[in-house]
C-alpha cells in the first residue's frame, strides 16, 4: 500500500473515532438536559447528533469504496478509545452528568465540535493535497454542516448561564445575556477584519 493511501486511511479512521466519541458522548448528555427550561440546548445537541450520525455513515461508506476498510480497522477504533477515558470512569462520569450545569455540558461539546471541525478541515486539506477530490469535497461538506451547529452553541451560551444564574440568584437581570452576547460578536468580528 503507498504512503499516500496510509496517510488517508489513518486520517479518515482518527475522523470516525473523533465523530463517534462525540456522538456518544451527545446521546448521554441529550436524556439529561430537561426539555422545559433549556429545550433549545437540547433541541442543538439532538440536531449536532443527527449530522455526526450521518457523518459516520458516510464517512465509513466512503472507507468501504475506496477498499481501505480493512481488519486494522477495529484495532484502531480500540486504540483510540483506550487512549480516552477509561470505560469504568465514563459510567461513574454519566452520574456525575446529571448534576453538572447545563452552560458547562454545552462549553464541552462547543470544545469538542470545534475539534471535530478542525478534523474536518485537515481532512480536506489532506485529501486535497493527495489529489482525492471525493473525499475532499466530503470534508469540506461535513465542515459546513458543523459550522452553524458551533455559532448557534456558542450565541445559546450566553442564554443558558443567565438562566442558571437565575435559579440561583432570581435578582439577576436576565437581559444581560443579550448584552454578553452583543460583546462576544463583536470580539469575533473584530477577529475576522
Amino acid at each position: 500500500m503507498k504512503k499516500i493511501d496510509r496517510l488517508l486511511i489513518e486520517q479518515l479512521r482518527e475522523q470516525l473515532a473523533i465523530e463517534e466519541d462525540l456522538c456518544t458522548m451527545l446521546e448521554e448528555q441529550i436524556d439529561d438536559i430537561l426539555e422545559t427550561k433549556y429545550s433549545e440546548a437540547r433541541n442543538l445537541l439532538i440536531s449536532a447528533k443527527e449530522v455526526l450520525i450521518r457523518h459516520f455513515i458516510a464517512l465509513n461508506e466512503t472507507l468501504d469504496k475506496l477498499e481501505m476498510h480493512d481488519t486494522d480497522s477495529r484495532a484502531l477504533e480500540i486504540k483510540h478509545k483506550s487512549n480516552g477515558i477509561d470505560t469504568q470512569s465514563e459510567s461513574n462520569s454519566s452520574n456525575e452528568q446529571k448534576n453538572r450545569k447545563i452552560s458547562r455540558i454545552l462549553r464541552d461539546d462547543y470544545s469538542a465540535l470545534n475539534l471535530v471541525t478542525i478534523s474536518n478541515t485537515l481532512l480536506h486539506t489532506l485529501a486535497l493535497a493527495i489529489d482525492n477530490q471525493y473525499v475532499a469535497d466530503l470534508a469540506l461538506r461535513h465542515l459546513e454542516n458543523l459550522t452553524p451547529l458551533v455559532v448557534r452553541l456558542g450565541e445559546l451560551m450566553t442564554d443558558v448561564v443567565t438562566l442558571e444564574l437565575h435559579a440561583e440568584l432570581p435578582e439577576i437581570d436576565l437581559k444581560s445575556a443579550k448584552i454578553a452576547l452583543q460583546n462576544t460578536k463583536l470580539a469575533w468580528k473584530k477577529a475576522s477584519s
